[in-house]
């Protein structure tokens, strides 16, 4: 089935127009990402790229990406998203392999994207699918969001940087293993599905992340990536005495 699928760069406002669309379905949203934004980012040399049924891309589009251009040699992919009828046979991999290579053609040498640390699913495409690296960890990074996703939740992110070689392939990535002292950070089975039945619940999940997370400002504190019980693992440097 995924050969019959094409990622292919947006290059009018017509298919800006339809990226537009498929973001605001994916997300119950309003201008999650304006057709006239796309249009201005990439004269900005930013990115945009449709994933469209068919092999000669003139079907249905089923995902698209959007990233900005920086100047920090970083391409920051704002959001991605796939159609829901077409969740989970790989679109969403094609579009980040497409972006990849569309940074490193472009000269970038990583890719960064935020997510929510509760949705286990999402922490193991990047993490593990990917092979992205955490960076940093923001409480409430985006403020208030108005999106049916996430209306009434904290916007708390985990920043990730993947790595652009200037040349092979993307590198999947692994499971890590926890050492003695490093503090591992569960992740609930489905937050979505838990949001929905018991608000509550999800909002204590969300707590004890933040409380665990705290660790991160100690000094030589990282996430080194997810176990195979899809948690968090924390290292943090020994003090010198």
């Amino acid at each position: 089935m995924l050969g019959d699928i094409k990622v292919f760069v947006v290059e009018t406002p017509a298919q800006a127009a339809e990226a537009s669309v498929l973001l605001d379905e994916v997300w119950h949203a309003t201008s999650m990402v304006a057709p006239e934004v796309i249009v201005a980012a990439l004269h900005s040399g930013g990115y945009c790229a449709i994933a469209r049924l068919g092999a000669t891309g003139d079907g249905e589009v089923v995902g698209a990406s959007f990233a900005l251009a920086t100047n920090t040699g970083i391409l920051h992919s704002h959001v991605t998203g796939v159609a829901q009828n077409r969740v989970g046979i790989g679109i969403g991999t094609q579009l980040k392999r497409h972006q990849w290579y569309w940074a490193q053609l472009n000269g970038y040498h990583a890719i960064s994207w935020t997510f929510d640390p509760l949705v286990r699913r999402n922490a193991w495409f990047n993490l593990v699918k990917l092979g992205a690296s955490v960076v940093s960890y923001h409480k409430d990074f985006y403020g208030e969001l108005a999106d049916a996703i996430n209306v009434g939740e904290h916007s708390d992110r985990l920043l990730v940087h993947w790595s652009v070689p200037t040349t092979g392939d993307p590198q999947m990535g692994t499971f890590v293993t926890g050492n003695i002292g490093d503090v591992v950070v569960p992740t609930p089975d489905d937050i979505e599905t838990l949001r929905r039945q018991d608000r509550s619940a999800a909002q204590h999940w969300r707590s004890r992340q933040r409380e665990s997370f705290a660790l991160l400002a100690k000094p030589g504190a990282k996430i080194r990536g997810l176990d195979n019980d899809y948690s968090y693992v924390i290292s943090i440097a020994s003090e010198k005495i």
